[in-house]
């Protein structure tokens, strides 16, 4: 059977870990968490203090050596999981024809969360914020709404609705 990548868009506090977590239990995948490579490598901070052009070269290292590492599990047969939050079509679409380039299966998982879910969720994360998350203030869930683009089939992997 053809090794698969699943990748897993959605919003901050939309459950995409947790659905990832779940995905990887009933699979058996390697899952990868954007988050925990962020925090683990250049510890927690805000986008304010770093700026968001750094955060984004940030985030493009931590997928580049993700999806290397993924990639090579791929080649050898084992599904991988990658708990990303993939905001923007054109980091989608790359990831997508990279796996694909190594011949493997890849579904694109979407997590959603109604808005007034969300800003909750967000609140109560950042009261009691665990050792893998950012602090995501109001102002800054709410430039991420704005940014989001939602998946489609147009992409080039299959889509399946979390």
């Amino acid at each position: 059977m053809m090794p698969t990548a699943h990748l897993i868009s959605g919003l901050p506090c939309s459950g995409k870990t947790t659905y990832a977590n779940d995905l990887a239990a009933r699979c058996g995948g390697v899952l990868f968490s954007l988050d925990y490579w962020l925090i683990t490598l250049y510890g927690r901070y805000s986008l304010d203090e770093v700026g968001q052009a750094e955060h984004v070269r940030r985030v493009l290292a931590c997928r580049e050596v993700i999806s290397g590492v993924a990639c090579d599990l791929l080649r050898r047969g084992l599904d991988v999981i990658l708990d990303d939050g993939f905001f923007l079509r054109e980091h989608r679409v790359r990831q997508i024809r990279a796996f694909q380039a190594g011949s493997a299966r890849v579904v694109m998982h979407v997590v959603r969360a109604a808005p007034e879910v969300l800003r909750a969720r967000v609140e109560q994360r950042n009261q009691q914020l665990p050792p893998y998350n950012f602090t995501i203030p109001a102002e800054m869930l709410e430039r991420f709404v704005e940014m989001y683009e939602e998946p489609s089939e147009g992409e080039g992997a299959k889509l399946v609705i979390g």
